[in-house]
């Protein structure tokens, strides 16, 4: 994506906004970037701020995690006043950045990536071709600083503003390709939803080579959504030191992986290492290639490893979201054949194939669920399909990420959606079922849960068990904490089993 010309920076940029944001954004206008697979055509304008906004310091001693900010801009009716002191912090400095002309290939030479992402480069294409198509090109000589999944990041060794690359390999070399290959790569280059990348066709593997150093940013702001570095460093491996987490959920009411720090940068779940964030986290520093997904700029962190933590913040320090709207209300009638027995949304440790939905059938016949579908009040949706989608007459049907209980933390799942499948929030979330996926679906049963008051139940470590099949699913009362224990990471809750609550 290239929005400007830079053949020397010297900007005038103060973000008035500080160090560190406020930790609650309850705006029932905003929109959520829909962060959930690659090269989604539904993508959305992301929520924006004035930068003449005022910002609160997060308080990491402060346990009242409905704490709001920012009302200068929501002057919605839902907007809670802001009673914390107005941020003092220093403006962001301005970013000192040369951009070195010499690194461009000579005009009709071979191209390097800096000419493809340098808008300045003298081969540098025009117009800019976008969607899949493209244009043919072949890089040699770069590393490969980053491997998720099908996108893989590579740089230039010269490193600097320009010389990174988003790389979507579509299956190809994922197996066998390492952090540290020196490759040469052959594609199509285009801008694909603004973002600058590479449809590999082929990767020539040359050795090892040493991995760039981090672009290490002045302030996180530089590198966040329309900062002044971001355009630059797109597909390069940067870093940000001391640094606080700020939102736990950016897109909320909706839970994408994400979260932001210090000057509203985000911080991506790509490698499927996903930091369970806290409101005043306190980094050293964070690590990864910065890319541009779904109208935001954000760093991938590549494991744990890329996390340099000197204290997480208080358990109970999460911002709190508030759904404003669902495609069913909370008294739609239900059919009851099938409930929502119990959930875990939040277990110890790494939520990544450790959350979990039991489905019970009260009936006194077995149930064929091919074609029914679970939901949130979001976009997420999984629907049930093949041999695994059955439930016998007084059964149990746990569906989770993944049947590998090795992975799991020893839970007996009986249908597996997959990493991609459906994320459960741990703030406020929901679970609805319906028995097929048209506008002519009946609603089954349907469930909100919140960390937040009259919500008691809802705790990391435990499931929230239904306390029987014709209570409530959307009221508080109608649940218990997980009391007995199961598999091998210290959770409690009885997937595929009676409910300790019953």
């Amino acid at each position: 994506m290239k929005a400007r010309s830079a053949l020397a920076l010297s900007f005038s940029y103060a973000l008035a906004s500080g160090a560190l944001a406020s930790g609650c954004s309850d705006d029932p206008t905003g929109t959520g970037d829909g962060d959930t697979t690659s090269g989604d055509t539904n993508e959305v304008t992301p929520d924006t701020t004035d930068a003449t906004d005022t910002v609160d310091t997060v308080d990491t001693t402060d346990t009242n995690v409905a704490d709001t900010a920012d009302t200068l801009e929501d002057t919605v009716d839902t907007a809670i006043a802001d009673t914390t002191p107005a941020d003092t912090t220093p403006p962001v400095p301005e970013p000192d950045v040369v951009v070195d002309q010499g690194l461009c290939s000579p005009a009709g030479g071979s191209l390097n990536v800096y000419d493809l992402q340098n808008p300045d480069c003298p081969d540098h294409p025009s117009p800019e071709p976008v969607g899949t198509g493209g244009i043919a090109v072949e890089i040699a000589g770069l590393v490969l600083t980053g491997t998720f999944g099908d996108t893989f990041t590579a740089q230039d060794p010269r490193g600097g503003p320009y010389s990174g690359i988003t790389i979507f390999n579509h299956g190809l070399y994922s197996a066998e390709a390492k952090v540290g290959d020196k490759v040469d790569i052959e594609g199509n280059y285009s801008e694909y939803f603004e973002n600058t990348q590479i449809y590999l066709t082929k990767m020539t593997f040359n050795g090892k080579a040493p991995v760039p150093a981090p672009y290490v940013a002045a302030h996180p702001a530089h590198l966040a959504t329309n900062g002044p570095l971001a355009e630059m460093f797109e597909g390069v491996l940067c870093q940000v030191r001391d640094i606080y987490t700020t939102h736990t959920q950016p897109d909320c009411p909706k839970d994408y992986g994400e979260f932001e720090v210090t000057g509203r940068l985000r911080i991506d779940d790509l490698s499927r290492y996903r930091w369970d964030a806290r409101l005043g986290d306190h980094f050293a520093s964070i690590t990864g290639p910065l890319l541009f997904t779904f109208g935001n700029h954000k760093i991938e962190p590549r494991g744990v490893e890329d996390f340099d933590v000197i204290q997480p913040g208080n358990r109970n320090a999460i911002s709190k979201c508030i759904a404003t709207e669902c495609r069913a209300p909370e008294d739609a009638i239900t059919t009851g054949r099938v409930v929502i027995n119990e959930i875990m949304a939040d277990p110890n440790g790494d939520d990544t194939n450790q959350e979990w939905i039991e489905l019970y059938n009260p009936g006194t016949e077995a149930i064929n669920l091919n074609g029914w579908v679970l939901r949130d009040c979001g976009d997420q949706a999984v629907v049930l399909s093949g041999p695994d989608a059955k439930i016998t007459a007084k059964g149990y049907l746990v569906v989770g990420m993944t049947k590998d209980q090795d992975d799991n933390g020893g839970v007996p799942v009986g249908f597996e959606y997959g990493l991609n499948g459906f994320y459960l929030s741990n703030t406020v979330g929901s679970v609805l079922l319906y028995d097929g996926e048209g506008l002519g679906a009946s609603l089954v049963d349907q469930t909100r849960y919140s960390r937040f008051d009259p919500w008691t139940v809802f705790v990391t470590g435990k499931s929230i068990e239904r306390k029987g099949p014709t209570t409530n699913g959307t009221q508080p009362g109608s649940w218990a904490s997980g009391a007995a224990n199961f598999g091998d990471n210290g959770n409690k809750g009885t997937p595929g089993k009676r409910n300790s609550a019953n």
